[in-house]
């Protein structure tokens, strides 16, 4: 199977996890973007993957642009209205891949990505397609699976003590365990993947999932406060993670 179908079937399942009212929009032209330009002379990207609700408006709405560029006035933020139906119909990860390679050429010396609920698992699965590609990612409580998965990496102890499959072609029934095989290679490096950050709030839905994620992430590069699972959480978060990521 490929790519693209593999995308397709992970989201045609995770819509029903998700389930919820969310913006539809053209697939067959690449989504909606808008450059908000740094404060200065650019010379990084930072592209934003939205919730399951989010369209353009929403995400500029959240301040989430202003809280990147208050740490970094060097950077663009690109915010991108990827949708559920790029996901669904099998574009979303493409997509992303031709923005940041899109990025680099124009020069960026980094290019990250952040990306909140289900625009997080957006940023993972790119990694899991793309491995060590972008610069940094940024976690806003990104959904993480479906329970039988999260309840299995319990059980074996944690991401590094879980058995991981052999690498294999992503397809519908083993997705989710091939995301976690690359979380997995994050939490063998010493300390955690370097270029992950997570932040999350204490009274967010996904919050009891989030320790699974932590032997992938430095110490360090956990950002936590009050608040649940939206925006007026996540932007606040993203000051304190953009402030220390210098």
């Amino acid at each position: 199977m490929d790519t693209r179908t593999f995308i397709r079937m992970t989201w045609l399942g995770a819509a029903l996890l998700l389930a919820g009212c969310y913006p539809l929009r053209d697939t067959t032209r690449p989504p909606a973007t808008k450059v908000l330009p740094a404060p200065t002379a650019a010379t990084r990207l930072v592209i934003v993957l939205p919730g399951i609700r989010d369209n353009l408006d929403s995400l500029e709405a959240s301040g989430i642009g202003g809280a990147i560029q208050g740490a970094w006035r060097d950077a663009d933020v690109e915010l991108v209205e990827l949708t559920m139906g790029f996901y669904k119909d099998g574009k979303a990860v493409p997509d992303v891949h031709a923005l940041v390679e899109a990025a680099r050429g124009k020069g960026y010396r980094q290019v990250w990505l952040a990306g909140a609920s289900l625009g997080g698992m957006g940023a993972l699965l790119y990694d899991t397609a793309h491995p060590g590609v972008v610069d940094g990612l940024v976690l806003f409580s990104p959904y993480l699976g479906d329970d039988t998965t999260l309840d299995a990496i319990r059980r074996a102890g944690g991401v590094a003590a879980w058995q991981a499959p052999a690498a294999a072609v992503p397809g519908p029934a083993n997705w989710q365990a091939q995301m976690w095989r690359r979380v997995q290679a994050w939490a063998a490096q010493p300390g955690g993947d370097p270029r992950a950050w997570l932040a999350y709030g204490a009274g967010d839905k996904f919050a009891p999932n989030m320790p699974l994620l932590l032997p992938a992430i430095p110490p360090g590069h956990v950002v936590t406060g009050p608040g649940e699972h939206a925006w007026t959480t996540w932007t606040p978060l993203a000051k304190q993670v953009f402030t220390r990521a210098k």
